[in-house]
């Protein structure tokens, strides 16, 4: 009875030693995940974007997650892939605002030593060559974590125009196999970087690269041409329900989870912010069209950044109204902050989820999307102000991780990496925690906003 308790003593610690690649394996096959939820995505057809028009997941019919906590602990144990500061820095406590804490992760991050070297573009190139490795060895969420996800895709836009790393890391915060995404490439990237980018997309059968590279220039027409090319895009894929759009140097402060049961509490409404207010305060950016806008709209200033129903996508693209105002505002200033602003805050266009009425007469539409520290204003910026906007440090984290915001803006890699390294491993583990105990997300918050209460409905 000894040698069989020591036997399984040494079994046990053996187990627990292997590699989670060996784990991984070991349950693909014991469990036979794949066939169990009869959801093989490394069949689905990989086809160039011009062509393809349908992305071919398994229709919810077939869909079969099992609920049980055993099963959900097989499905953590071929999934998981620890992700963690270089550092040593209990994050936990920088975003409970540990003083001690954070003094440290300073102290470590002003050491010369302590630069942290950046993932390279040929690091990249070579591990896309496998793209199974790829996307194993850098921790991809391959499987849906519920049914209330799957059944709710998102659709997300990332423009991009440096540092290949964090743009990777943000792609993999927010990646799961059923939604969808498209990165457009700005085109004064060097040419190294976008190949790296193109490959890393090969990888992926959801994940797209826009077919134009548009030359941004802040407050120019060019940046919301890159949008709307993602936006176009994206547009041909019909399952998504909502759309969010990104910049590569943001970063999610919510989970999957989490986004999706906010968004589905909000019933439809777009996300959109916008004020006539400010509107009035800077009207100097419209007077160089020389005319005013088409269709009796009322030009809203807002910002560009929106989660938009499929609807307000398709008026956004398609309406003829909706192009002569884009024509328009070719003529104008930072139009990039009218668009949107405006479709959504003109009732009269009848796009169904639009906002009813004057936003600064509802209290309770404050704008969620983003965690961003404008300078000068009522907030402190403790990491550096670069135009205007608080590049997010340490010390930032417990405020932006603890806010009602999705994501926040913005992040360097080379200024307090620590950040965004904490935040990063925080969200992964919150994931798999979330996933694992099953944990109902308190959306009691979103559910009474005036966006819902407030939007127009078919």
């Amino acid at each position: 009875m000894a040698r069989f308790h020591n036997k399984l003593i040494w079994l046990t610690s053996f187990a627990l030693g292997v590699s989670v690649s060996f784990l991984r394996d070991f349950v693909s096959k014991t469990t036979n995940i794949n066939q169990q939820l009869n959801y093989p995505l490394e069949n689905i057809e990989k086809l160039p974007i011009e062509t393809r028009k349908t992305f071919k997941l398994t229709t919810k019919k077939e869909f079969k997650l099992k609920e049980d906590a055993v099963y959900r602990k097989q499905v953590f144990m071929a999934n998981y892939r620890p992700i963690k500061n270089s550092a040593g820095i209990n994050c936990t406590k920088i975003i409970y605002n540990n003083k001690h804490e954070i003094s440290n992760a300073e102290n470590i991050m002003t050491k010369p030593l302590s630069v942290k070297a950046k993932l390279t573009p040929d690091f990249y190139l070579n591990l896309t060559n496998t793209c199974d490795l790829f996307r194993d060895s850098r921790g991809y969420i391959e499987h849906p974590l519920s049914k209330s996800e799957f059944e709710f895709p998102v659709a997300f836009s990332l423009l991009v125009y440096k540092d290949i790393e964090q743009v990777e890391r943000l792609l993999r915060s927010i990646y799961r196999p059923h939604n969808f995404y498209c990165i457009h490439i700005d085109f004064k990237m060097d040419k190294t970087e976008k190949k790296v980018l193109k490959k890393i997309a090969d990888c992926f059968n959801n994940v797209f690269v826009a077919n134009e590279s548009i030359d941004v220039k802040w407050g120019q027409f060019t940046l919301l041409e890159a949008e709307l090319v993602c936006m176009k895009t994206l547009w041909a894929y019909k399952q998504w329900k909502y759309y969010i759009n990104l910049t590569g140097q943001e970063f999610p402060l919510k989970t999957n989870r989490e986004i999706v049961a906010i968004l589905k509490v909000l019933e439809g409404a777009n996300v959109v912010d916008g004020s006539l207010g400010k509107a009035r305060i800077h009207f100097k950016r419209w007077s160089s069209a020389g005319s005013p806008p088409p269709h009796n709209i009322t030009f809203v200033k807002g910002s560009m950044h929106v989660a938009a129903n499929r609807y307000f996508v398709d008026f956004c693209l398609h309406d003829p109204r909706s192009l002569d105002f884009i024509e328009w505002l070719k003529k104008t200033k930072i139009p990039d902050e009218t668009l949107f602003a405006s479709l959504n805050h003109n009732p009269h266009l009848g796009i169904i989820g639009s906002f009813l009425g004057e936003a600064e007469e509802y209290p309770l539409k404050p704008y969620f999307l983003r965690h961003v520290i404008w300078f000068p204003g009522s907030r402190v910026c403790y990491g550096k102000v670069v135009r205007e906007v608080c590049i997010l440090g340490v010390r930032d984290l417990h405020r932006a991780y603890n806010s009602i915001e999705l994501f926040a803006n913005k992040f360097y890699l080379d200024f307090e990496h620590i950040a965004l390294d904490c935040l990063e491993e925080l969200l992964y583990e919150r994931t798999w925690k979330e996933y694992i105990e099953d944990i109902p997300i308190d959306t009691s918050y979103y559910k009474h906003l005036h966006y819902a209460k407030m939007q127009l409905k078919p």
